[in-house]
Order: C-alpha cells, then sequence, then structure tokens
C-alpha cells in the first residue's frame, strides 16, 4: 500500500534493554529506524545500562535523536550521569536526551538502594546535573551536594534537554516546572490528556513558555495481523507492572487476582487474568491500521511525540515489523 507522509508527525521508537539483542543489533535497528522516518530512538532501562546501550545507536545513526526513556536516576550519582550525558552528547554531535526517572520503592530497594524522599531527590539531581554541565560553582541542597565538577571537554550543549518520567500529578507539576520534556507511560490517551494539561499548567504557573517543555508519551505496541495474537500480548504487558504503586490508579482496577500470581511467579496465569479492557487503555495492538489510529489518538491529546515501545508477540520481539510497518509519520494513502 503507498503511503504519504504527514508534516510535523513525528514519531520515535523505544528499544528495551532486556529484549536480549547484542549492543551491535540495537544499533542496526537504530539505523533502519532513522532510515525508516523516526525521528527519535531511546533505549528503556529494564535489567541493562540504558546509558551505555546508548553508544551504538549514536554511533549507528547521524540525524535522529538518541536518549533514554528512561534510565533510572536511583542507579547514578548525578554528576556521574552529567558526565556521561556530556560525553554522549559530544558524539552525537548533540542529539542526546537523558530521561530519567525513578523505579518504584521496591525495585530499588531490591537494587541495594536506599530509599529518598522521590519529588526532592529528582528535582535536586537534575539540578546538580544542569549545574555540572553549565560549569556552575557547585550545587547545594538537602540530598546533594557539589563542588565545581570539571570536564575534559567543554559539553556540545550546555544546555541539553533533560526529560523526567511522571505518572502522577506530583511528579508531573515537577516535569511542567524544571524540566525540558515529560515521558509519559502506562496511560490511556485520555489519562494523557489530562496528564498534558497538568504539565502545561504547571509551566505556565512557572512562568515558563508551556510548549518548551516537550510532552513524550510511552505507546507499548502489540503489532500483528492477528488480532488475538496481539490481544493475548497486550494482556501478557500487564502484570509486568500489577505491583507498581501507582497501578490502581492507573488501570482503574485493583487486579488482586493478577497481583497475587506475579507475586507466586505465575506470569502466564497472571496474564490470562487481566481483563482486555485493562490492556487496552494503553496498549496499541493489531493490525497497522489499528496501531496507527491509536497512535493518532494520543496526537489528538496533545503528545508531541510518541515513541513506539514494541512488545513481545507470542515470544517475539517485532522491532523490524513495527519499523517498516509504522514508519515515522507515515499513514495510508487516501
Amino acid at each position: 500500500m503507498q503511503s504519504r507522509h504527514v508534516q510535523g508527525a513525528r514519531l520515535g521508537l523505544s528499544i528495551a534493554s532486556n529484549s536480549g539483542l547484542p549492543p551491535t543489533e540495537m544499533g542496526e535497528l537504530a539505523r533502519a529506524a532513522e532510515d525508516a522516518g523516526y525521528d527519535a530512538v531511546f533505549v528503556a532501562e529494564v535489567n541493562g545500562d540504558a546509558l551505555t546501550l546508548c553508544h551504538p545507536l549514536i554511533a549507528a545513526t547521524a540525524s535522529a535523536a538518541v536518549g533514554t526513556a528512561i534510565a533510572n536516576a536511583a542507579l547514578r550519582p548525578p554528576v556521574l550521569a552529567a558526565k556521561t550525558a556530556a560525553l554522549l552528547d559530544d558524539a552525537s554531535g548533540g542529539r542526546f536526551r537523558l530521561g530519567l526517572g525513578l523505579a518504584n520503592a521496591a525495585k530499588n530497594a531490591q537494587l541495594g538502594l536506599p530509599p529518598l524522599p522521590p519529588l526532592q531527590m529528582i528535582e535536586e539531581y537534575v539540578a546538580v546535573v544542569r549545574a555540572v554541565l553549565a560549569g556552575e560553582p557547585g550545587f547545594s541542597g538537602d540530598i546533594f551536594r557539589t563542588g565545581r565538577v570539571p570536564l575534559d571537554r567543554p559539553p556540545v550543549r550546555p544546555d541539553l534537554p533533560i526529560h523526567l518520567a511522571a505518572l502522577g500529578p506530583r511528579m508531573l507539576r515537577l516535569a511542567g516546572r524544571v524540566a525540558d520534556g515529560v515521558i509519559l507511560n502506562l496511560m490511556s490517551p485520555d489519562r494523557a490528556a489530562e496528564a498534558v494539561a497538568t504539565v502545561r499548567e504547571s509551566a505556565a504557573a512557572a512562568g515558563r513558555d508551556p510548549a518548551d517543555v516537550e510532552i513524550v508519551c510511552v505507546v507499548h505496541t502489540c503489532l500483528s495481523d492477528d488480532a488475538e495474537a496481539a490481544a493475548r500480548g497486550a494482556r501478557a504487558v500487564v502484570p509486568r507492572y500489577t505491583l507498581h504503586p501507582a497501578a490502581p490508579s492507573l488501570f482503574g482496577d485493583p487486579l488482586h487476582a493478577v497481583q497475587d500470581l506475579v507475586r507466586a511467579g505465575d506470569w502466564s496465569g497472571a496474564a490470562h487474568h487481566v481483563p482486555q479492557h485493562v490492556a487496552d487503555s494503553f496498549v496499541a495492538h493489531g493490525d497497522p491500521a489499528a496501531c496507527r489510529a491509536r497512535i493518532e489518538e494520543y496526537r489528538k491529546a496533545g503528545v508531541d511525540l510518541p515513541v513506539l515501545y514494541p512488545i513481545p508477540v507470542d515470544g517475539s520481539w517485532p522491532y523490524a515489523d513495527v519499523i517498516s510497518r509504522l514508519n515515522g509519520g507515515e499513514v495510508p494513502a487516501a
């Protein structure tokens, strides 16, 4: 089927660190996405190191933005994040975006990380990164304190974009106040529209131009011409997030049976108990036409950059299909 490019219809791709792909293949996917018209390629930090995995993506691409969506800020001191971000931005010629978030408290405890007040921690973290990149004398906060941090080379962009992952209203308001962008996730288009309004209002209240805060939304995408296989894949996504503290408010359903099965390690059984409407709320699934229509709903909700996050269909990660069949800004010809 012939297609035409929609002016201004930007699109991103996210590659999961737990996809099992070697870094070189992740770079090849990034290049294929760039060639297909995607505007940005991100690494989702699951069990790997998202910042390290950005290197092969940068080396393989020439024009697409490359970034993290997201990297767990709690894993890295902010000075280290700033140094790494500066090097990645240098290597990319000014194409890097630093997407930061915080895993839930249980996950961070599993990683041996101390509990910290999330809003204060991430606000100070952003301030430290910016102070390092700008060559400021230092930063003094309640959680982080630094002196001047020298860099081996002046940063390509002392103001390189910092995006914050946000699910709840308090983090959304913080992103609107201090970040260059917000990364939404696990949201229906309706909830995304509410989040967009919260971010824009917070930016305006802080004296910023609301349009300066880019709204990115990760869209879990289960692409398959087999509608039932796609729906089944969408249901299988939900158990991964049911133990997140924000799950009840995000999914509108306590999902107690699913949670119990996840705790017991029965992932297949947990997926079987997921109501289809819960999966439908935040997963784009089905054939290309169905997925494109859902992506368009996010754009209409005010999302500047939908980022497709391909998820397995019957055990297979459909990156190549997503890249070639949902390529950036392409829709069926009239």
